[in-house]
């Protein structure tokens, strides 16, 4: 192998990256992906199994609260109240998980789910209180 291919192989790479870096993310398409995995999510945590594929968003503890560590479908952490984990009663989870989609489903998330990383965003923590 020459210099030359080495040079335009890695030229090409480049560019391939550079694309894709620059190609808009459809943010219907990462709301459908964050409704899953939040359904997923939910479904575990409901059957009591083991944490899914891609990560565990809730996990309980023996004094009766819930630790909520939603993902984005890349696997970077939702920032909620500026913080990646928030801790629920678990009373409280049902219309967490509900204010949750709500705000998925009415695009507040977008500017986490779209954005290269969701630094910068964070969804009301006031907004998952709302019942």
């Amino acid at each position: 192998m020459s210099l030359k291919d080495i040079v335009d192989g890695a030229a090409s790479t480049i560019g391939s990256a550079a694309a894709a870096a620059s190609d808009p993310v459809n943010p219907n398409t990462e709301r459908s992906a964050m409704l899953d995995k939040l359904h997923q999510a939910r479904t575990a945590y409901d059957l009591d199994q083991s944490p899914q594929a891609g990560g565990q968003w809730l996990a309980r503890d023996d004094a009766g609260r819930v630790a909520f560590t939603p993902t984005r479908p890349d696997g970077q952490p939702m920032v909620i109240g500026g913080q990646s984990v928030t801790i629920w009663q678990v009373e409280e989870l049902p219309a967490v998980l509900d204010a949750f989609e709500a705000a998925i489903k009415s695009g507040e998330l977008d500017p986490q789910l779209t954005g290269s990383t969701p630094a910068g965003h964070s969804l009301p923590l006031e907004r998952l209180k709302q019942r």
